[in-house]
């Protein structure tokens, strides 16, 4: 039976975050959950009260962050139109995610393979989804004359690839701060799409707590 209250959930996200560094140090099939265990200070037996299995426990892994990205994004652009501030915003909830949870990023991108099909497949929607998001804004500031993109869902493959980049050599006591990079980013995205920021910058997502 899983367990809900307090100290359940507390057990709950330290598997998570065992789970992370585990399996970024050893890799998903490498990764063992007696070591997942060893971690939180439990026995390995008792970790089925919390995950029904690893690779299920991986797909939560990789489902949460983007879904929490995509429902971060919906909330701070509620009812708003204007393709500059959306790009901003997006721009800043995904460095916000890709500076902060740099681990959870590698697994992202070195284990969907590990995923089952049904949960493969679950897990490319999003992907997919959120992707979209960025297209959809890309083509409504093309529409609006804000935005000049020759084909939009390569500069959004482009952008993303440059905003997804910084999790892979962006070290927190180098040169430049979270927020310097988030603003430099920011000015890069609207430089691709030969446009100015013309708006102060959207308040970033908060860092999560689990």
């Amino acid at each position: 039976m899983r367990a809900t209250n307090s100290n359940g959930e507390e057990t709950e996200k330290a598997i998570r975050e065992a789970a992370v560094r585990v399996i970024a140090k050893r890799g998903f099939q490498a990764a063992s959950l007696r070591e997942i265990a060893k971690e939180v200070g439990i026995r390995a037996p008792s970790l089925y009260n919390y995950i029904k299995s690893k690779e299920k426990l991986l797909y939560d892994l990789l489902k949460v962050p983007v879904s929490a990205m995509i429902a971060d994004y919906e909330s701070l652009t509620e009812g708003v139109t204007d393709p500059v501030v959306l790009l901003q915003t997006y721009v800043q909830v995904h460095l916000n995610f890709h500076l902060n949870y740099r681990l959870e990023v590698f697994i992202g991108n070195m284990e969907l393979r590990s995923l089952s099909p049904a949960h493969y497949r679950v897990i490319a929607a999003l992907r997919e989804e959120y992707t979209g998001l960025l297209n959809r804004i890309i083509d409504d500031g093309v529409k609006a004359g804000v935005f000049h993109a020759p084909h939009s869902r390569v500069v959004t493959l482009i952008m993303l690839g440059m905003l997804s980049g910084v999790c892979n050599w962006y070290q927190p006591s180098g040169a430049m701060s979270a927020a310097e990079m988030m603003k430099l980013h920011t000015d890069m995205a609207f430089r691709m799409l030969d446009a100015r920021s013309a708006v102060p910058a959207a308040k970033a997502a908060r860092k999560r707590s689990s």
